[in-house]
């Protein structure tokens, strides 16, 4: 047990894109995900990238100089509904692994546009 202290929750995850994506980052996470583009505060505008929230969770895509996208590291979102989410990513065009079940939750990977990876899980 940590004394003192409690992880409780993710805030936010950061994710890479190449400078002047924003359309494809949109296409994936607005429009094939359904989070809701959020504003970026006024100080890192001038940096690039997007940014978007649903709930308490924020994905951030930020743009970098050297763009690399993670090839083992990703975010794991929690859904509800992984069926609907997972058909609906492969209307959208977008390549999916197989539904694995592991430890009482079903998942599924798939990259972005950029290559970032994502775990969607949902409970069983």
């Amino acid at each position: 047990m940590n004394e003192g202290f409690e992880l409780i929750g993710i805030h936010h995850v950061q994710l890479a894109m190449p400078d002047g994506e924003e359309v494809d980052a949109v296409r994936f996470y607005a429009e094939t995900l359904g989070l809701t583009e959020v504003p970026k505060p006024e100080a890192l505008s001038p940096r690039g990238g997007v940014w978007f929230m649903s709930g308490e969770l924020e994905v951030h895509l930020g743009v970098e100089d050297q763009f690399r996208p993670a090839v083992k590291a990703h975010p794991a979102i929690l859904v509800r509904g992984l069926a609907a989410i997972r058909e609906r990513i492969e209307r959208a065009g977008y390549k999916i692994s197989d539904t694995v079940q592991i430890e009482g939750f079903d998942r599924v990977y798939v990259r972005d546009p950029f290559g970032n990876r994502l775990e969607l899980i949902e409970a069983l």
